[in-house]
């Protein structure tokens, strides 16, 4: 942290949107441990947003100040971070605690991805160690099993990338980091889906999917008739539904409706959802989809000086979200759909598409 921090300091400093920084994970000096970004979202820490999409940032508290002292950090933080990175491998899939001394290894540090000295002299003395110690109880609980055939259970094999769910047919959480077996100790099945619970408690995966294939007939039906689905339309989607790819669509995406982003032939992409809580960019065919409406909007006339309220806070060109801190917003620019926002009329907040914004 570059400074002694209780997790409470951290979390005053996390809460100013100016500092525009935040951490998943942070350290206070007495060892206690807290969550301020989600393992599944990214934070704002390594000055990289590449890394910060891929991995679960820790900032964590010195125990002195300054060059001099070699900016250390206390035995309470030093072993609460020991458990922390434990526990993170433990439930992400990650085998080994490896320093390599750049971004190859599963264990990165800041001076990695900016010009910075963090995270200090102390930390980078103590590397190995700290890899030590947590491979040490990762070699604990994780014991190769002679056979693949566990009690209780039984292994499948998962790619890297398979969705990893809070609950059966619920939301995904997270994803497998790393291709290999894995052992599912409870399985549920939600419709045509088979549902399989990890036995690291990380959540649960997708193990059979018995989903019933649509005929080409039907599909080229669905497109070519005088209904057919187009850009801006609301649909609904069918139960028996799959993402375009064939991967499976969670529950809570089959229950909304959604506006149709674009359309080629029988692939179309859900965008936002009725409500604008979601933009979701997902490929689905046309086949398991069901028009319900289109969105008529008139387009509105924004200009620089309006104040605007949010719908949808997407930043411009992206598909990640941004905070919404006051219920309204300045336009300070324009340039086509891109409007630059404000939130005390002065300082840029963010870029955002007008189509995302509504005029108050």
């Amino acid at each position: 942290m570059a400074g002694v921090c209780s997790i409470e300091q951290f979390g005053n400093i996390v809460a100013n949107p100016a500092r525009e920084m935040s951490a998943n994970y942070a350290i206070g000096n007495d060892g206690r441990i807290g969550l301020f970004c989600p393992e599944g979202d990214r934070s704002w820490c390594s000055s990289s947003p590449l890394n910060d999409h891929c991995s679960i940032t820790i900032e964590v508290s010195n125990s002195a100040y300054g060059d001099a002292s070699g900016w250390p950090i206390g035995e309470a933080a030093y072993n609460s971070l020991i458990k922390l990175c434990v526990d993170i491998c433990k439930r992400n899939g990650i085998p080994k605690l490896v320093f390599t001394g750049d971004k190859n290894g599963s264990l990165t540090f800041h001076y990695m991805f900016a010009a910075t000295a963090c995270p200090g002299p102390w930390m980078k003395a103590h590397v190995q160690d700290l890899c030590d110690k947590v491979n040490a109880q990762l070699n604990e609980t994780h014991t190769p099993t002679p056979s693949p055939v566990v009690e209780n259970g039984y292994t499948v094999s998962l790619d890297n990338g398979t969705a990893i769910f809070d609950n059966a047919n619920g939301k995904k959480v997270s994803t497998i980091t790393n291709s290999t077996k894995y052992t599912i100790v409870e399985d549920k099945k939600v419709g045509y889906i088979t549902y399989g619970r990890l036995k690291s408690g990380a959540g649960w995966v997708v193990v059979k999917d018995d989903t019933p294939k649509t005929s080409p007939v039907a599909a080229s039906a669905v497109v070519n008739n005088a209904n057919r689905i187009v850009k801006n339309d609301i649909v609904t989607i069918s139960a028996n539904a799959t993402y375009y790819n064939g991967n499976t669509i969670p529950m809570f995406v089959k229950r909304d409706k959604w506006y149709i982003d674009s359309i080629t032939g029988d692939r179309a992409v859900l965008g936002r959802n009725v409500s604008g809580s979601m933009n979701i960019q997902s490929p689905i065919s046309v086949k398991f989809l069901t028009k319900i409406g289109n969105n008529n909007t008139q387009p509105q006339t924004i200009k620089v000086g309006d104040w605007v309220k949010v719908v949808n806070n997407i930043i411009y060109g992206t598909n990640k979200h941004f905070t919404v801190f006051v219920p309204k917003y300045k336009v300070l620019e324009l340039n086509g759909k891109r409007a630059v926002i404000s939130s005390d009329g002065k300082n840029v907040t963010t870029a955002i598409s007008t189509d995302d914004i509504q005029k108050i």
